[in-house]
């Protein structure tokens, strides 16, 4: 005698296979598995030569400029109502936080080893390719 498929088994399988179905038949699903010939896909940075001198932050806001966002003002109400509009677009210049416009800060911080002060440097990067 056949095994029988409880009702839960038998709609997680359909769906699972529907899922399945409708993945492949997205345009440019394939295309997307594949890199572009010449797009940057990632950043790679030797942390251990950092000197903190906050150069790579300005390279970085350089290099990416093309690809910082343009708002158009007024902002739209936002949904729901107690989700603040934040402006970033008169404070491009702040470096020391991640924003819409800095993808990548060292964050400098004053630590104590053995009795002894030191600084610590750590860099912190959210930008295209991570």
């Amino acid at each position: 005698m056949a095994e029988q498929i409880s009702r839960r088994s038998f709609f997680k399988g359909g769906l699972a296979t529907a899922a399945g179905l409708a993945a492949c038949s997205i345009p440019g699903a394939a295309a997307a598995a594949e890199p572009d010939e010449g797009k940057q896909l990632a950043t790679l940075l030797d942390t251990r030569k950092c000197i903190g001198c906050e150069a790579c932050v300005e390279a970085c806001s350089e290099v990416n400029l093309e690809k910082y966002p343009d708002p158009q003002k007024p902002f739209p109400k936002m949904f729901p109502n107690r989700v603040p509009v934040e402006d970033w677009s008169e404070k491009k210049d702040v470096n020391d936080r991640l924003t819409p416009y800095n993808w990548f800060f060292i964050q400098h911080a004053e630590v104590e080893r053995k009795g002894k002060a030191a600084f610590e440097t750590r860099r912190r990067y959210n930008g295209p390719g991570q």
